[in-house]
């Protein structure tokens, strides 16, 4: 599915054609110094580096892709390599896999050989800003728009930036210009951020960039193709489908006082499919361990060859690859085959910008040498520096911040409806089959949206209106409403999972209340951080309305009863704040959760609670899962803010507000296969509520079970049995469990 999307990226914006001219735009240049820099850059950008005879280095590439849901990350696919790239001047390029790998911890726990981990060659001839961007930048099948193409001043304008003094050693003080790149238009094809450029080369030497708005399939992928109605028939509960890079970046270091070679080249994004699903993805590569000839200073310019005939495939898209080889390509790897029976040899040639390069690569036949490779980090599961440092990844993080938004830009609304979106139609004991409508507004720097909804039972329109904001950093909401609400306890009772058990077997496991309000909210990007709310609404009951289901065909006795909230006048804040560590899921793992909320008003109350949670290797090829969670309150605390047990997410096999108060501690234990593809769990919970002065150890809720988890705990169906009063049994089918 991602690369599906990256396809329809990268064939979403195609560049003009190169004999294109388009007319400067006279207030491009807000100084005139940006404009003097874009002119020099772009004559250095068509240049060659033609003093560069022959480079050797290490190449090192790591891409991540998580799968992000609502109570943890996990590692969806994670591929590295390590190649010894060896390119010569008019030479076919030479790629020694020193090692490579490759897993899936979703499906198999299994680490598999990979030789080819993202692009590893950088050719010093090409587009120095689409060195390893996979097609970002530049190139007959971009997705983003280049800065210093010509004819750029249409979608872009140019500021000066700051300047920077770096001193190297033995080096002359060098002097970077910053200039920074500002969008015209609210587009995802054009990119906001800084170039930075050696004054005396007018090289690129670093770049931050990001887009300047997300890519969203349902309105920019009519631009792939008008007439493909393919786009229509992706099923609602895959909407949107959405991608954003937070940043990405491509860093230059100098050689031997003459050469600008890569040394580190970055990306982080997200890309968002459905209403409850995102994967982010990050990609690193590194250069090192450098060896560099170049010829004597005042050498001719060496031409321009391309190694094989021009031809490339038409039907093959980006990075296309040639339909036939060169004769000089082809000795090279029967030599190097000859002469290293030990490795398998393969000869590819792609072709950029009507160019074509041959690269010959040796693979090692010892599959184990691959994936052990001492030029990998020990364990393919290892998390935080393990190519890039944090302090660089802060860094850019930073500059992605600093980089100038979009324009203000009102876009046509786009509807959305029930029949299309799952979001949109639920149902529960309060409002019958409650069915909405939405409208979305691109701004430019923010969406706006408008849902309305409508009960079929209580006959209560539900109404919001809100904006959000998306940085590199932090997500931003703000919302005025008049919507029903779930209590803490049940954040799956106004999802699809519990409609769906509400309305096939009259089990709705959620209590509502309604609220008239307005809040802020900031959340992390990145899913673990600090996020917070402030709020102001009126809260009042919300009565059941309707009785009836599809139980009633086998006898059901209809819906429970609901909570008779407190009306309430109310204000406050909210802070949560999540960590967590570890990506292997038969392998050591752990997070915490903590949250604080204080409102005043009607009621004047706070409560604080904390959860944690771990999973450790267990012998004999079992995993083991622990969380325990506690909360209390200070305060006047009205019924609807109290704390709930009972359900999926806090004691299995009893119904939501089987125990209820001012206070409450819960535990689970879990002992299943090491398998995350599917496997057999088996499990114990145990819980207690009541009021904040009478805490008590010995648990009044205790369950025990066995569940099947799928994709290492995404889709989990538990079988579960109350072992005190009220005993029974519960059958639980939901997302995001713990293992």
């Amino acid at each position: 599915m991602i690369l599906l999307l990256a396809a329809a990226l990268a064939a979403a914006h195609p560049a003009l054609p190169a004999d294109t001219v388009v007319a400067p735009r006279a207030d491009a240049y807000l100084d005139a110094g940006a404009r003097e820099t874009v002119r020099l850059a772009r004559e250095r950008r068509t240049g060659v580096e033609s003093a560069l005879r022959r480079y050797r280095a290490v190449s090192r590439s790591r891409i991540s892709l998580g799968l992000r849901m609502l109570r943890r990350d996990r590692l969806f696919f994670r591929c590295e390599s390590a190649v010894r790239v060896d390119w010569r001047r008019g030479e076919p390029t030479i790629r020694e896999v020193l090692g490579g790998r490759e897993v899936v911890p979703l499906v198999e726990r299994s680490v598999e050989p990979d030789g080819d981990c993202g692009s590893s060659v950088h050719d010093p001839s090409a587009d120095r800003l689409t060195l390893g961007l996979g097609g970002f930048l530049g190139g007959e099948d971009a997705f983003a728009r280049h800065p210093l193409a010509p004819g750029s001043e249409a979608d872009y304008r140019f500021r000066s930036g700051d300047t920077v003094t770096v001193r190297i050693p033995g080096v002359d003080p060098l002097r970077l210009v910053e200039l920074r790149v500002i969008p015209r238009r609210n587009e995802s094809s054009l990119v906001s951020g800084s170039l930075w450029l050696e004054s005396g080369s007018h090289a690129v030497v670093r770049a931050v960039l990001r887009l300047a708005r997300p890519f969203d399939l349902e309105t920019d992928g009519p631009r792939l193709d008008p007439d493909d109605d393919d786009l229509q028939d992706i099923p609602g509960v895959m909407k949107p489908i959405r991608a954003d890079i937070r940043y990405v970046t491509v860093e230059y270091g100098l050689w031997h006082q003459r050469f600008w070679l890569p040394r580190l080249v970055a990306m982080e994004g997200e890309a968002q499919v459905g209403k409850l699903a995102r994967f982010p993805l990050r990609m690193e590569q590194t250069y090192g361990e450098y060896e560099v000839e170049g010829d004597p200073p005042g050498t001719p310019p060496a031409p321009t060859t391309a190694l094989a005939p021009a031809s490339p495939d038409p039907g093959a898209g980006s990075g296309r690859r040639c339909t036939s080889t060169s004769v000089r390509g082809g000795v090279l790897r029967d030599s190097l085959a000859a002469a290293h029976p030990d490795f398998e040899v393969g000869l590819e040639c792609e072709c950029s910008n009507g160019r074509c390069r041959e690269t010959v690569t040796l693979m090692p036949r010892d599959t184990q040498r691959v994936v052990a490779s001492p030029h990998l980090p020990p364990s393919i599961f290892e998390e935080g520096e393990a190519l890039v440092s944090r302090a660089e990844m802060d860094e850019l993080i930073s500059l992605a911040k600093q980089a100038s938004p979009a324009p203000w830009q009102l876009g046509g609304p786009r509807l959305t409806w029930a029949g299309r979106a799952p979001d949109l139609l639920r149902y529960n004991r309060v409002e019958g089959l409650s069915v909405g409508a939405r409208a979305d507004w691109e701004l430019g720097r923010a969406t706006a949206d408008a849902t309305l909804r409508l009960g079929t039972a209580d006959l209560e329109p539900d109404v919001v209106l809100g904006a959000t904001r998306v940085g590199p950093v932090s997500r931003h909401r703000l919302a005025a409403y008049r919507r029903l609400n779930a209590v803490d306890g049940a954040p799956r009772a106004l999802g699809l999972g519990n409609s769906l058990s509400a309305l096939l077997l009259g089990d709705d496991e959620g209590f509502y209340y309604r609220t008239l309000g307005a809040e802020l909210l900031r959340s992390p990007v990145a899913g673990r951080g600090l996020g917070w709310r402030l709020f102001a609404e009126r809260q009042t009951a919300a009565d059941k309305s309707t009785d009836w289901s599809l139980g009633d065909l086998w006898g059901d006795a209809g819906f429970r009863g609901n909570i008779a909230a407190a009306e309430a006048d109310q204000a406050g804040a909210a802070l949560t704040w999540r960590a967590a560590r570890g990506s292997d899921p038969a392998g050591w793992r752990g997070g915490m959760d903590l949250s604080l909320e204080g409102s005043a008003g009607t009621f004047a109350f706070a409560r604080p609670s904390a959860a944690v949670f771990a999973g450790v290797p267990l012998p004999g090829g079992l995993v083991g899962s622990a969380e325990a969670a506690a909360g209390t309150s200070a305060g006047d605390v009205p019924v609807q803010s109290h704390w709930y047990l009972g359900g999926p997410g806090t004691v299995r096999g009893y119904h939501l507000g089987e125990r209820a108060g001012e206070a409450f501690w819960r535990a689970r234990a879990e002992v299943g296969r090491a398998a995350p593809g599917a496997r057999i769990v088996v499990f114990s919970d145990a819980g207690w509520a009541g009021p904040r002065g009478s805490w008590e150890l010995d648990p009044p809720l205790l369950s025990a079970g066995v569940g099947a988890s799928f994709l290492d705990g995404l889709v989990r169906l538990d079988l579960a049995r109350a072992l005190r009063e009220p005993a029974g049994w519960g059958v639980s089918l939901y997302l995001d469990a713990l293992m």
